[in-house]
């Protein structure tokens, strides 16, 4: 008996001396153990937000995206191609540019002089042009794809910039086979002077969603008249010309640029041409000049370069985007004609007679559906004002 208490006592005396040790070791590490305590309590709420961030990106990415609508437009494009005959599609008519060039007429919106229209590179001569400078360009393209700004010299023609120069009035090689490239028919036409000075005039890109403006695209080349893209610079603001931040990506932004002085004028004509081409998106580019607003080209798939935008700005232009075709929808509902239609302004027809009635690749063979402005195309018609999102303002 004596022997077991003895153990007990001995093992009582160890069991002791550990809880001592302990008490000693948790003295000692008691602010380590502080430490973990409070980097664990970071940690959970961490988490606890990490997953609170992932579900607003998930609702974020609900709402309509302009960049995903975009993508989504670019492969409706795709498939009305497909189907040939372009004119069953407002889509499919969209690239044609002396096309365009009729219908803005028909609505009042001045284009460029056109000097001289050729059924196939080979074909174009300047020598019945008097103008000192011209835009020698094809029916297709984009990005500045077989477009040349040319002046006249003493013994012939040089670009702009200066980088090609022939003699006589027929076209060289360099300029023979890009311009064969881009789609026939080839014109000539005005070199718009622009009123700030710049050599060339500034490119004034007005996004639209069926009436309404989401944004202006100011984009201005490089002093030496180059059409080099990479030498551009750009600015964006909104439809009464108050700047937008570096919205997207990819850019040179320079705040030196204004917004144009013309921009009532401009977004006047770009949000009536909106409504008269019938589709939700439309890109109307314009130029401001001496005389006006004049009409460069309109495009449904915007190209030169990524149109990803901050998310902030991107939802605000998808939301005008899908409310731009629920307008459209109840138009047609109340009558408008589907597609395209053309004003009640005289206009001229730019494109040489098919020879081939059968080709509904050729726009002299579309119908040209002709109804008073004020019916579907005035923007009063519609009640909505001009689009102005606050974000990503600078």
């Amino acid at each position: 008996m004596e022997k077991r208490l003895a153990e007990v006592e001995t093992e009582k005396l160890k069991l002791s001396g550990e809880l001592r040790a302990a008490r000693k070791f948790v003295e000692t590490n008691a602010e380590e153990l502080d430490v973990a305590r409070s980097q664990a309590s970071h940690l959970a709420e961490e988490l606890k937000n990490s997953a609170q961030l992932t579900r607003s990106e998930r609702l974020r990415r609900r709402a309509p995206s302009f960049e995903a609508l975009l993508s989504a437009y670019a492969a409706q494009h795709s498939a009305a191609l497909k189907y040939g005959n372009r004119d069953h599609s407002a889509m499919a008519q969209i690239p044609y540019k002396l096309r365009n060039y009729s219908l803005a007429q028909s609505h009042g919106v001045r284009t460029p002089e056109v000097y001289g229209v050729w059924r196939a590179a080979r074909d174009v001569s300047l020598a019945r042009i008097s103008a000192q400078r011209i835009v020698l360009k094809g029916d297709g393209g984009h990005s500045a794809q077989g477009v040349f700004p040319l002046e006249r010299t003493s013994d012939g023609w040089r670009s702009i910039d200066g980088g090609i120069r022939f003699t006589g009035d027929e076209l060289p090689p360099e300029i023979l086979k890009p311009l064969g490239k881009a789609r026939a028919p080839y014109f000539a036409e005005e070199f718009l002077e622009s009123p700030s000075g710049w050599t060339i005039p500034e490119d004034v890109k007005l996004y639209c969603a069926y009436g309404e403006v989401l944004q202006v695209y100011v984009m201005r080349s490089s002093d030496d008249g180059s059409m080099e893209r990479q030498k551009f610079s750009s600015r964006f603001f909104d439809a009464e010309g108050a700047p937008f931040g570096e919205i997207r990506k990819g850019l040179t932004y320079n705040t030196a640029i204004d917004a144009p002085s013309q921009l009532p004028e401009l977004v006047a004509a770009a949000r009536h041409l909106s409504c008269a081409v019938g589709l939700p998106f439309i890109r109307v580019d314009m130029y401001a000049t001496h005389s006006g607003p004049v009409l460069g080209e309109l495009t449904s798939i915007p190209s030169g370069g990524n149109q990803s935008y901050s998310a902030a700005h991107d939802q605000q232009m998808g939301l005008a985007w899908v409310a731009g075709m629920a307008a459209l929808e109840r138009d047609l509902m109340l009558g408008r004609p589907f597609g395209t239609i053309y004003g009640g302004h005289d206009y001229t027809w730019l494109y040489p007679e098919s020879l081939d009635n059968s080709n509904m690749h050729h726009a002299d063979n579309w119908t040209r559906r002709e109804v008073g402005c004020s019916d579907w195309c005035a923007v009063e018609h519609h009640g909505r004002s001009p689009a102005g999102s606050t974000a990503d303002r600078g």
